[in-house]
C-alpha cells in the first residue's frame, strides 16, 4: 500500500540543420497531432515527494545548491530551478499535457536517480525507500495504463534484497523491470557479487535500464560538469564493466538499455578495440570484440545532436535505439529529433519512435 504522502495527483487536466534538427534549432512550433507518429518515450523521470525529502541531502542536486562558489543570486536561481524540476516530475497532469504536445503516446516511468538514489542507506532502509517509490510508480501506471509503463528500483548494494524486490516489481506490481545506477557504491555493475541480480533479471525477462545517479568526482563539481560530462563517463564505465567482467557472456539474454545513447562508449570504440586486439589481458573475460557486445545492448536517443545519433546508429544498428526524452529536463522535441533525421529511413524512424520499445518492454497496443 502506498503511503498517503507518496500519492501523486493522477487526475488529468480538462534552423541550422545537419541531417536532422539540433536541440538549439528547435522552436515552439509543433506538428499537428494528426501528423505525429505513435511514440514511446523510455526515458521519463518521476519524483515521489516524500521519498525525495529523504534522499535529497545525499544527492548531487543538494551539492549543487550548496556550491560555495555561487553568488546569492546564482544560488537562488539554482534552488528555484531544482524545485521546479521536482514539481514537474511529481505532477502527472502536467506530464500528460507535455506528452500530448510532443506526440508521446506512452512514457516508461523511472525515478530520477540524481534525486532519489538510495544507495547511501543501509540495506533494509534502502529497500524501504525503493518499495515506496515502486508502489507510487505502479499507482501512476495503474491510473492510466494506456499512457504509462513503469520501472522500479532496487537496493543493488544488497543483492539478495535486490533480487526479491526485482521479482516483486515484475510479478506483483506489473512493472517492466528496474532501473539501476551505473555503479553500486564502490563497485561496478559487472562485479561478481551482483551475478544473482543479473541472473534473476534474465530469468524474468525484465528490462534493466542503466541511468547514472551522478559522478561525485570533485573535478566534475564546477559548472555542473557532473551532469554535462559525468553522466556520459558513468555510462561508459557501466558498458565497459558489463563486457570486461563477463556479464554479457554469462547472461546473453539480458534486456539492458543504457541512457543517453550509451555515454561516450559507442563513439570511441576504436581505442577499446585496439586494446582488445593488442593486449590479451583486456579480453580475458571476453569471447568477442567490444562492438559485438555493444550490439547486445539497447540505448535511448537522448543525445541532442543528430551527428551523435547517426554515429550511434552506425555503431549499434537502428534496431537497438529507442526514443528517450529525459523528461522533463531533456529534449523538448524528442519525436521531432527522430522524425527530422534525414539519414534514417521511414522504417527506422518508426522502429526508434515506438517499435523497438514495444518489443523490448512488451508494450502492446493497437496503435503499434
Amino acid at each position: 500500500m502506498t503511503a498517503e504522502s507518496d500519492r501523486l495527483d493522477v487526475t488529468p487536466r480538462d534552423h541550422r540543420p545537419h541531417r536532422g534538427t539540433f536541440l538549439t534549432d528547435m522552436t515552439d512550433s509543433q506538428p499537428t497531432p494528426a501528423s505525429r507518429p505513435f511514440a514511446i518515450d523510455v526515458h521519463a523521470h518521476v519524483i515521489v515527494p516524500s521519498v525525495y525529502a529523504e534522499t535529497k541531502p545525499h544527492s548531487l542536486f543538494a551539492r549543487a545548491e550548496a556550491d560555495p562558489s555561487l553568488s546569492p543570486d546564482q544560488k537562488a536561481a539554482v534552488v528555484a530551478r531544482n524545485d521546479d524540476i521536482a514539481r514537474r516530475m511529481a505532477d502527472v497532469s502536467e506530464r500528460l499535457a507535455a506528452m500530448d504536445r510532443t506526440g508521446v503516446a506512452v512514457q516508461v516511468l523511472s525515478a530520477s536517480l540524481v534525486h532519489q538514489c538510495s544507495w547511501f542507506a543501509a540495506p533494509e532502509e534502502s529497500l524501504a525507500i525503493e518499495k515506496r517509490n515502486n508502489d507510487a510508480i505502479a499507482e501512476i501506471v495503474k491510473s492510466a495504463p494506456h499512457r504509462f509503463a513503469g520501472l522500479g528500483g532496487v537496493p543493488l548494494h544488497a543483492p539478495d534484497l535486490a533480487v526479491a524486490e526485482l521479482e516483486r516489481c515484475v510479478a506483483t506490481l506489473g512493472l517492466k523491470g528496474v532501473q539501476i545506477s551505473s555503479r553500486v557504491r564502490d563497485k561496478e555493475i559487472g562485479d561478481p557479487s551482483l551475478r544473482p541480480f543479473w541472473a534473476k533479471a534474465e530469468a524474468l525477462g525484465a528490462v534493466v535500464y542503466v541511468h547514472p545517479s551522478g559522478n561525485p568526482d570533485p573535478r566534475l563539481a564546477p559548472y555542473m560538469m557532473w551532469n554535462s560530462l559525468g553522466q556520459s563517463i558513468e555510462e561508459t564505465f557501466a558498458i565497459a564493466s558489463l563486457f570486461y567482467e563477463g556479464v554479457l557472456d554469462a547472461f546473453p539474454d539480458l534486456r539492458i538499455c543504457i541512457s543517453h545513447g550509451g555515454g561516450y562508449m559507442p563513439f570511441y570504440t576504436g581505442r577499446v578495440t585496439r586494446n582488445y586486439i593488442e593486449k590479451p589481458a583486456t579480453r580475458r573475460n571476453m569471447t568477442k570484440p567490444p562492438t559485438d557486445y555493444l550490439r547486445m545492448l539497447h540505448y535511448d536517443s537522448c543525445v541532442y545532436d543528430p551527428r551523435a545519433l547517426e554515429i550511434l546508429i552506425e555503431t549499434v544498428g537502428a534496431d537497438r535505439v529507442l526514443l528517450g526524452s529525459d523528461y522533463p529536463v531533456g529534449d523538448p522535441r524528442p519525436t521531432e529529433f527522430i522524425s527530422s533525421a534525414e539519414f534514417l529511413t521511414d522504417a527506422e524512424k518508426s522502429a526508434i519512435l515506438a517499435g523497438n520499445a514495444a518489443r523490448l518492454y512488451g508494450i502492446t497496443t493497437a496503435t503499434t
